[in-house]
């Protein structure tokens, strides 16, 4: 059985005009992102609904809920786990399983630091610009850290989300804006 799982596996893909992106970087991106998530939720669903129950976590991103110039692969995957999420959870439910989603914001780390690289490259502007308008877009005016991230990740996943499904839950300072 399976109790939990967590469809986190991601990449930040290319970013470009959309014009001049790679369609190879493109399918990379969503294979990754949406197809990985697919593959990990069909194996979670046969398992919890034989079991009749089981909490799927989603990660999907704020990305997922804003449009952003020069990430058009990454957004519609993130997109697309947000409609996975909703209709998963409409499958799932009536067998006991819950189904939701986090959306992070710029979270602190490696990956981060690589992706503000990529978007500086891609748009012509300073990193540091870059990584202060990030924070600057959120109510909070922060980052937020992975472990802000695994803390609502295992509050969906215990007994005191037991009512919780088909959610899309950020985490990200509250986003104001994206760019």
């Amino acid at each position: 059985g399976a109790d939990v799982v967590c469809a986190n596996a991601g990449t930040g893909g290319p970013a470009g005009r959309i014009e001049e992106l790679d369609y190879q970087a493109w399918q990379d991106c969503i294979a990754v992102n949406l197809h990985g998530a697919f593959l990990s939720c069909r194996w979670a669903a046969r398992v919890m609904r034989a079991q009749g129950s089981g909490s799927i976590v989603i990660t999907s991103s704020t990305s997922g809920q804003w449009g952003v110039p020069y990430r058009s692969p990454y957004v519609a995957a993130k997109w697309g786990l947000v409609g996975l999420t909703k209709t998963l959870a409409m499958e799932l439910g009536p067998v006991g399983v819950r189904v939701n989603a986090i959306c992070p914001g710029a979270v602190e780390g490696e990956r981060m630091e690589r992706v503000l690289a990529m978007e500086a490259k891609a748009s012509g502007k300073d990193p540091e610009a870059l990584r202060a308008h990030y924070a600057d877009g959120t109510s909070l005016k922060t980052w937020v850290t992975e472990d802000e991230l695994a803390d609502t990740a295992l509050f969906l996943s215990s007994p005191a989300a037991r009512k919780i499904s088909g959610q899309i839950i950020a985490i990200d300072g509250h986003t104001e804006r994206m760019v």
